[in-house]
């Protein structure tokens, strides 16, 4: 064997140093070598992702397999061969490294700034389209480097000089190549075209049925509706939502950690108190059930926590809802619970919804109508008897919007100063009345109401279905 090998070593080709023949070879070592860095780079993004490592951690350990594997398919043919692993070695940091690295510098940079890339979960098609087209880009830069290199005899040059070929055929490898960009630009320009919510894209988690689709689209808010919803990506305003974790167990208690993030990938610390807290944390599930409110608290180093148990499988959409500069905002993002969700329709419209305890809760006013503002109230009764509620959250009341499909998070604010009974608003006791909100529906269609309210020290929830015309 090892006389075979030495032979191989005398009698080879001379490598070409210009013209077609030199592109055949560089085309040849870059497709080589894509192959490993694709393989490692790939499984690297799934276990990062998967396990909810950060975006630092997840390129790290991306860029740590692609270089085994790179070194591997080079390493496996030699010996093969009957070259000894120590001669081996040299050959493979030769011939690979410098491709590998300018691969991996272009391919994670083009993931970090292709939007909510980094943050999409493993179903999710901006996720397998982003790293598409990243890898195929970062092949493009790579070929001048390797072509470079062989006609100077470094490079792969090392291993042509072996006389030992081997490794996945550069045909077939070249059309997978090929089908990945032309799949990866057609999902980087839908995601353009459509201007969805990369972070969120895609349908439920592996294992999942499918994740209810909007009815219809939401073509209104072009003409002006876009600035009465938030919440519809993970970034904005130089602004971004980072979860810790982007899946979490069914059914047992979990932390739900999370940081907004500026410029630079610095933390924001310097929130305003809205509604009694610097920090307001809604999680729902797709599908608008299993709805929560929660209010994280903040560590010193500008991350959120708080503890949560998601009971049903699916993926949940997490918005965090805060204040700063004087200006509201509202950034979401995705976490998923594994297991066979079974999806609900949104319930039809009604005026009256049940919560908790025997409450009973029902809406008035006028007939919703998108682009206009209009009073809601809601009166809360128990028994027949009405029921005086106590201050939540610095109002009488509290209330998420959510429009069908989207999840677009509405901004709702309570009716200040006198109450619906024409009494002064209290701070501390049971106030009688409706509850009232002033709401702005930005497009036509349906849309999913949260109200909570407090009695005798426990929050309630009423959900409603509400429809809104043209």
């Amino acid at each position: 064997m090892e006389a075979t090998a030495h032979e191989h070593q005398h009698h080879h080709e001379p490598l070409p140093t210009s013209g077609r023949a030199l592109d055949g070879v560089a085309l040849s070592a870059t497709l080589h070598c894509l192959t490993g860095c694709a393989i490692g780079e790939i499984t690297g993004m799934i276990i990062g992702t998967a396990l909810g490592f950060s975006d630092l951690g997840t390129i790290a350990l991306a860029v740590g397999l692609a270089f085994l594997f790179g070194y591997t398919l080079t390493s496996l043919p030699l010996l093969r061969a009957g070259l000894a692993l120590g001669a081996v070695v040299p050959i493979a940091l030769a011939s690979d490294t410098a491709s590998i690295a300018v691969m991996e510098i272009v391919d994670n940079a083009i993931l970090l700034a292709i939007p909510g890339a980094m943050d999409a979960h493993l179903d999710s098609v901006l996720f397998w389209g982003a790293l598409s087209v990243a890898l195929v880009i970062a092949g493009l830069f790579a070929f001048p480097l390797n072509r470079w290199l062989i006609a100077r005899g470094r490079g792969h040059a090392a291993v042509h000089e072996t006389g030992i070929h081997g490794g996945p055929n550069v045909r077939v490898v070249g059309a997978i190549a090929a089908v990945a960009g032309v799949f990866g630009t057609a999902v980087i320009v839908g995601e353009l075209v459509s201007g969805g919510d990369s972070a969120g894209a895609g349908g439920g988690h592996a294992g999942m049925s499918e994740e209810p689709k909007a009815a219809g689209g939401h073509a209104a808010e072009a003409e002006g509706g876009q600035d009465a919803v938030r919440g519809l990506a993970a970034s904005e305003g130089g602004l971004k939502l980072e979860l810790a974790r982007t899946q979490l167990r069914r059914g047992a208690p979990e932390r739900l950690s999370l940081r907004i993030v500026g410029s630079g990938g610095r933390p924001v610390r310097d929130f305003e108190v809205e509604h009694e807290k610097r920090m307001h944390l809604i999680v729902v599930r797709r599908d608008t059930q299993n709805f929560q409110h929660l209010h994280p608290t903040m560590a010193a180093d500008g991350t959120w926590s708080t503890p949560v148990t998601l009971r049903e499988p699916g993926n949940y959409r997490v918005f965090a809802d805060f204040k700063r500069d004087g200006k509201n905002s509202t950034l979401a993002s995705d976490v998923a619970v594994d297991g066979p969700a079974s999806w609900q329709a949104i319930p039809p419209a009604t005026r009256t919804a049940r919560a908790t305890g025997g409450f009973e809760v029902r809406v008035s006013g006028a007939d919703s109508r998108a682009g206009s503002e209009a009073e809601l109230r809601f009166e809360v009764t128990r028994a027949g008897e009405h029921v005086d509620v106590e201050p939540y959250l610095g109002a009488r009341g509290h209330l998420v919007a959510l429009r069908e499909g989207d999840l677009a998070y509405l901004h709702v604010h309570p009716v200040e100063g006198e109450s619906a009974s024409g009494e002064d608003a209290g701070h501390g006791e049971a106030e009688s009345g409706p509850i009232a909100f002033a709401t702005e529906f930005p497009t036509a269609g349906r849309y999913r109401l949260f109200l909570q309210f407090k009695h005798e020290g426990r929050v309630q929830t009423a959900a409603f279905t509400r429809e809104v015309a043209r």
